[in-house]
């Protein structure tokens, strides 16, 4: 559209006898800044794929030519690792095997070549560090024995009457059954028992099936124990050659029972490995010296670490902690875990061991963790409430200390960078560990897309600076159902909920071994999980355009610092993964679209517009990257204005900390009466008095109360009975949005970058209940901006930049007016420099918009239009505009896509001939001529046309099996009297949720937003006749029902999915407008 202003201006120019120099005057070298930064977006804002390889078993042409295919996608990166081949000989593709290191080596160099980051697991699968059996490490075999291997602490309960002797040989735990499962599994092969300690209680209610009876057994249910009966016997145990015994009598007041406590491998398993891989210890250093020492003999050759070095985007990659234990504690241990928490708490954690031990190691969300014992009081079970979370504060620290911190320093040697998800799914704190990760990692599907949640861990990585990445895109039973549309919404929700790194989950080659590879291509990963972004979908040679798309707004996002008004503290030990409800278990329904918060229970605060965070109060005892004035902490990153605590809970030396920020002047809020989410099973904390109460056994309530009650008498320190009081006391403080909402809205979230260097404040807005409002109409709201500025708008679809026409300077904030559909996004940039020139603040045409200095107005329909200057003049302009072009009849090409041959590829390497297999897609053209617009399985196909399909099982072919790619063409005249002031949108009805690209007498039209599916196609128009093409494409759906994808452990079933409507629909048409200068 800019070079028809251009030229309508000229002649407006030439007509009101406005000189050509006037015009030069008005280049907007802000908007070229803008347009050379968004147009085309460097390889390392693109998004991410992680890339599940069959083993080692491609063969080189096969990696080269898929590492090729990344890059053309325009995926910025790609993450890789092994995954189980059933078929493939995993001593000979195994991880550790010589295909598995050069199939990596060539994975890495191709990549680099090219620009592409990459990423390496930490061992065979994803869900741990793990090492194969045949290394040895320290004179030892790597064995579920050996030092850096896994540990976990174990016991054995013997049960004594009243006034019972025990006067035997101490008997070991349990022994183990062994587990297969590709990373989840375990040989049960232990043979080291360490003794750690004895401990004896008075039994108040006995657990089911324990004792002696049931081979010393932990048993079932819950047992309660008398606390105050609880005696340490560890110092009365003898140990002669490795055995031990307890000589010791029960009192005569009760049963008793006796805990045995013996640390031993917990021999997890993780596949495909050449041998048998073990997952390293987590607690103890021991597992991290073990790893590099590995790496460094096996992995980094000489080739490998100077690509390393040059490239500067390798990294680790760290999944979620699917770390797992199987004895009867339920807990991780190490070597000097017990001295450790003694010399960090001050007492022994050995007496309470029977009150932490634990049903499951594992932490979801599923349900709230079950403990073996509990206290016989309310006052003792407080204490052992501080207990647990001493030992998840230790427990935490030592995975900080003794794994990230020196795996990110070895890392860092070799020009590459640490990536993670950081804690979840054991006990670990969740947002301390960002200080040792250089890139802090979340989940779309185990966090479902939570905004909540993502904020449990976004503050970290604002704090620390660290970029926030998504493992985006897993829904289980999903795979090939979503539309392209749906996973762009994803993407925005994502950026509004803070990411700015999307790691799509993910990618495979449609090559794999005969035995496990089908069509439309080999699965990599388990069939069950969503999705394949490759060849194999339709919508991949749209991809470029759309990996743009989301590169402009990551680029955006990533831009100076994150913009903040609030962090709330809160420490958690227990962050929430997996388990959702089954009615809001995936992105497209989940807690956020209902307005169901988990932690801050108040949507007020968000309503407005205030955007706020969770981090442990911990993170402020970090004074070397921790800094704070009067107005801000962390004024250098997030900026917050202001901190909440609502927990009853608050660390004696966070809370000392935050007496210091306090006494600074920054404004600070204590809430009441807070209630959080536990877990999905109706579990929650209903927190009374915030900062009441000491963590932990290591200092009392009192103190902490007394440094709070310091903090509290400050002025610029509120108190407030609940969380819905909170926005009153912050505004009494001055505390408002940097970006507000002039009246609250339920359906729009921003979230926002300063870039403080270069003048700009960047929003990105965002209309974030897609599913659950679409169809409804826009939103339009006012947003108010701290700080006075000249606004644009960035297409995040073209690139397109646009500044805006309307907007208002008052107060010291600029007030910009956003309308968005639900789905539907705005990336704006605020030029903080520019000292804003007239402009209109209001005008009832659709748009005003500053071109080349000049402000026009757009209308679609003719008519008197009305626009208010900031100097308080009212322009009005008479519109002339053309009538809209219903295009209701196309030439409509259906490609069906489909199983084609079979191709074999072998190759010979290392003594051995590797042979994988593919299958091509048979491509079926079905014409429609002159057809109306309906779904595709709704179209007229002929028999004849029905014949030239195929079916996998035989049946009928029939329009509603079909997916794949759709063409359709029509053509239109240009009205008669069109001027260099009228241009013109093509405006789509529905595409189903499909991708589309737009072609006008044969060129390319801008990007189509698939949700407002318009596109402005005025530069391209010829006077006469002009022919428009419309290019969809669909997902697999279809195909992969005829075709029963339910019966590939996909988790489809024969009632879903369900067949899904397909194609162009709706009304289309071509929408002229009229541009006129108002000023």
């Amino acid at each position: 559209m800019k070079r028809r202003i251009v030229a309508m201006l000229l002649a407006l120019a030439m007509f009101a006898g406005i000189g050509s120099a006037a015009m030069a005057e008005s280049t907007d070298e802000f908007a070229q800044l803008l347009t050379d930064m968004y147009d085309e977006i460097e390889i390392e804002y693109r998004p991410d794929v992680r890339w599940w390889l069959a083993e080692g078993l491609n063969t080189d042409e096969t990696l080269i030519k898929n590492v090729q295919q990344i890059y053309d996608s325009g995926f910025g990166a790609a993450e890789f690792l092994a995954m189980p081949e059933p078929s493939a000989d995993s001593s000979i593709y195994g991880w550790g095997s010589e295909e598995w290191t050069a199939d990596s080596q060539l994975v890495v160099t191709e990549a680099a070549k090219r620009g592409l980051g990459f990423s390496l697991t930490s061992g065979a699968h994803w869900a741990n560090a793990n090492l194969p059996d045949t290394f040895v490490w320290d004179g030892e075999p790597y064995n579920p024995d050996n030092k850096a291997a896994s540990k976990e602490l174990d016991y054995a309960t013997i049960l004594l009457d009243g006034g019972e002797q025990f006067n035997d040989i101490l008997p070991y735990s349990k022994q183990l059954e062994a587990v297969e499962h590709d990373n989840e599994g375990t040989t049960a092969n232990y043979t080291e028992h360490i003794f750690v300690g004895a401990v004896a209680g008075k039994v108040i209610e006995e657990r089911a099936e324990s004792g002696q009876e049931y081979e010393y057994a932990e048993g079932t249910e819950a047992g309660v124990l008398d606390l105050s009966s609880v005696v340490n016997l560890t110092e009365q145990v003898v140990e002669q050659d490795g055995v031990y015994t307890l000589d010791w009598t029960a009192p005569d007041d009760g049963e008793y029972a006796l805990f045995v406590y013996w640390m031993h491998g917990t021999c997890q398993t993780a596949t495909p490995s050449v041998s048998t891989n073990y997952t390293i210890n987590y607690m103890d250093s021991y597992g991290v010296e073990a790893l590099i020492d590995y790496w460094e003999a096996n992995i980094l050759t000489e080739d490998l670490r100077e690509v390393l070095l040059n490239s500067g985007r390798g990294e680790i990659y760290m999944d979620s902690l699917e770390v797992e234990t199987y004895g009867a504690g339920g807990m991780f241990w190490g070597y000097h875990f017990k001295d450790e928490f003694e010399a960090r708490m001050g007492y022994d954690i050995t007496p309470y061991l029977p009150f932490i031990t634990a049903v499951d190691g594992v932490s979801t969300g599923k349900e709230a963790k079950s403990y073996d014992y509990s206290a016989s009081n309310e006052e003792d079970n407080a204490t052992i409430e501080k207990v647990r979370k001493d030992y998840y504060r230790v427990m935490t620290d030592m995975y900080e200390e003794n794994v990230l911190e020196p795996l990110q320093a070895w890392l860092h040697e070799y020009n590459m960078t640490l990536r993670a998800e950081p804690s979840y799914g054991f006990n670990f704190e969740i947002s301390t560990p960002a200080k040792y990760i250089d890139g802090v990692e979340i989940e779309s599907y185990a966090q479902n897309a939570e905004i909540d949640l993502y904020r449990g861990i976004l503050g970290s990585a604002n704090m620390y600076g660290r970029l926030f990445s998504s493992e985006t895109g897993a829904v289980p039973g999903h795979n090939y159902y979503f539309n392209m549309d749906d996973f762009t919404q994803l993407c925005y929700l994502q950026f509004v909920n803070g990411i700015n790194r999307t790691v799509f989950h993910g990618y495979s080659a449609i090559e794999g071994s005969e035995q496990d590879t089908y069509w439309p291509g080999h699965e990599g990963m388990y069939p069950r999980f969503s999705e394949r972004f490759n060849e194999r979908q339709p919508a991949s040679e749209f991809y470029p355009e759309w990996t743009q798309m989301l590169a402009r707004n990551q680029k955006a996002l990533r831009q100076g610092n994150p913009s903040r008004d609030i962090a709330i503290l809160r420490t958690d030990y227990a962050f929430i993964n997996y388990g959702f409800a089954e009615d809001m278990n995936n992105f497209t329904c989940n807690y956020q679209m209902n307005d169901i918060p988990y932690y801050w229970n108040d949507l007020e605060l968000q309503h407005n517009g205030y955007t706020y965070e969770y981090f442990s109060p911990q993170l402020l005892l970090d004074e070397e990257n921790v800094s704070w004035t009067a107005d801000a902490l962390q004024p250098d990153g997030p900026n917050y204005q202001a901190i909440i605590l609502y927990q009853e809970a608050l660390e004696l030396d966070a809370a000392q900390k935050l007496l210091e920020i306090a006494q600074d002047g920054l404004p600070i809020v204590f809430a009441n009466n807070n209630t959080e989410v536990l877990a999905h099973d109706g579990s929650v904390a209903a927190h009374g008095e915030a900062a009441s109460e000491s963590p932990s056994l290591s200092y009392t309530d009192e103190e902490v109360q007394a440094v709070v009650a310091q903090i509290k008498e400050l002025p610029n320190v509120a108190t407030v009975d609940s969380p819905a009081d909170a926005m009153e006391a912050l505004q009494e403080m001055g505390v408002y949005p940097r970006v507000q909402f002039t009246e609250p809205t339920d359906t729009i979230l921003t979230i926002s970058r300063d870039d403080a260097e270069n003048g700009i404040y960047y929003t990105f807005a965002y209309n974030f209940k897609f599913a659950v409002n679409e169809g409804d109409p826009a939103t339009t709201t006012v947003l108010s901006i701290e700080g006075e500025g000249q606004p644009y708008f960035i297409d995040d679809w073209t690139g397109k930049v646009t500044k805006a026409g309307e907007y208002e300077i008052r107060d010291g904030r600029t007030y910009v007016e956003v309308s968005l559909l639900p789905g539907e996004a705005a990336l704006m940039a605020l030029d903080m420099e520019e000292t804003p020139a007239t402009h209109a603040v209001s005008t009832t045409a659709d748009e005003a918009f500053i071109e080349d200095g000049a402000g026009m107005i757009l209308a679609t329909a003719s008519g008197e239009y009305e626009t208010v200057l900031d100097n308080g003049e009212t322009v009005s302009t008479a519109i002339e505009v053309p009538e809209a072009i219903s295009l209701p009849v196309w030439d409509i090409t259906i490609e069906d896509w489909n199983e084609g041959d079979k191709v074999v590829n072998t190759e010979e390497k290392f003594g051995h001939t590797t042979t994988e297999v593919y299958y091509t897609t048979k491509k079926t053209e079905l014409s429609f001529p002159q057809s109306e617009l309906v779904t595709w399985k709704d179209l007229p196909a002929t028999e004849e046309q029905l014949a030239t399909l195929t079916t996998a099982s035989g049946a009928d072919p029939s329009m509603a099996q079909v997916s794949g790619i759709g063409t359709y063409t029509t053509t239109f005249e240009l009205p008669e009297g069109w001027t260099d002031a009228n241009g013109a949108y093509l405006q789509i009805g529905s595409t189903n949720g499909s991708i589309v690209q737009v072609f006008v007498n044969g060129e390319k039209a801008p990007g189509v937003d698939t949700r407002t599916l318009r596109t402005d196609i005025s530069d391209l128009l010829v006077e006469g006749e002009n022919t428009i093409e419309v290019r969809l494409a669909t997902t697999l759906t279809n195909r992969m029902i005829e075709r029963n994808y339910q019966d590939n452990d996909s988790r489809w079933t024969d009632e879903f999915p369900t067949v899904q409507d397909y194609g162009m629909t709706g009304e289309v048409s071509i929408v002229p407008y009229t541009v006129a200068q108002v000023f």
